[in-house]
């Protein structure tokens, strides 16, 4: 597998490992079902684990989107990803945008 990470909700942890060669997401050995889009957004938050990535930085690298203006996509992306994921990793940063909260293994 391409990366692996640990994410910790509370005092459990739980594993979150990305096969970037083949495009799957696995959480505590699960596969995840994602769609691509979903896939793209947590391969970017995860390229810079626990550092903060605008919404407009999330749009023009997961989405290909070259003027971004107003738009709730990623908002609503990131809800949906975090319900499939199953845990808060992704947390939202006021004013900017979100972060994977992970600790690279």
């Amino acid at each position: 597998m391409s990366n692996i990470y640990t994410l910790k909700k509370n005092k459990n942890a739980a594993l979150l490992s990305i096969d970037e060669d083949e495009k799957k997401v696995f959480v505590n050995g699960s596969l995840c079902d994602l769609t691509q889009q979903e896939y793209s957004l947590l391969v970017r938050l995860a390229g810079q684990p626990d550092k903060p990535v605008s919404r407009q930085d999330l749009l023009r690298d997961a989405w290909g989107y070259l003027s971004p203006g107003e738009t709730r996509t990623v908002d609503v992306h990131v809800q949906r990803l975090r319900k499939k994921l199953g845990f808060s990793c992704i947390e939202t940063v006021y004013r900017l945008g979100y972060r994977l909260c992970a600790q690279a293994v």
